[in-house]
């Protein structure tokens, strides 16, 4: 198993970078175009969620990223500085499908095989990412 962690300041900027990297360890890793798509989609909603509504885009704050690949998964923590993210997420506000904001959890929830939302002590929001890998790219 190969385990990457990043630490970024809660700037917009921050999301490239993030997928930046990711999409360079996906492709080191031999994950398969189908895959590396869905998995990033779900960690970039994460992250995103993380920056505009964990720690509000305050650069003093950090979203930290764990990402985890062995031959049959892939699983990311994406771990925000923010307040009551939990409750949040467990009362969502209502959205229409084609606004612009208020999708990213659903997106997550339908671009991964499974997804958990956790508070930490210091009152920050982890959310783990996981997918199944389809089928691992051999190296002829």
């Amino acid at each position: 198993m190969s385990c990457y962690q990043w630490e970024f300041s809660s700037v917009t900027a921050s999301g490239e970078a993030m997928l930046e990297r990711l999409q360079a360890i996906l492709e080191d890793n031999l994950v398969l175009p189908g895959d590396r798509r869905k998995f990033m989609l779900a960690v970039s909603e994460a992250f995103n969620n993380a920056l505009i509504h964990g720690n509000e885009l305050n650069p003093k704050k950090t979203i930290r990223v764990q990402l985890c690949i062995n031959e049959d998964d892939l699983s990311a923590d994406i771990i925000d500085q923010g307040q009551e993210g939990l409750k949040k997420i467990q009362s969502p506000r209502e959205t229409d499908l084609l606004s612009e904001g208020g999708r990213g959890v659903r997106l997550m929830i339908y671009s991964a095989d499974d997804v958990k939302f956790e508070q930490i002590e210091n009152g920050g929001l982890k959310v783990t990412v996981q997918l199944v890998r389809k089928s691992i790219a051999k190296i002829t």
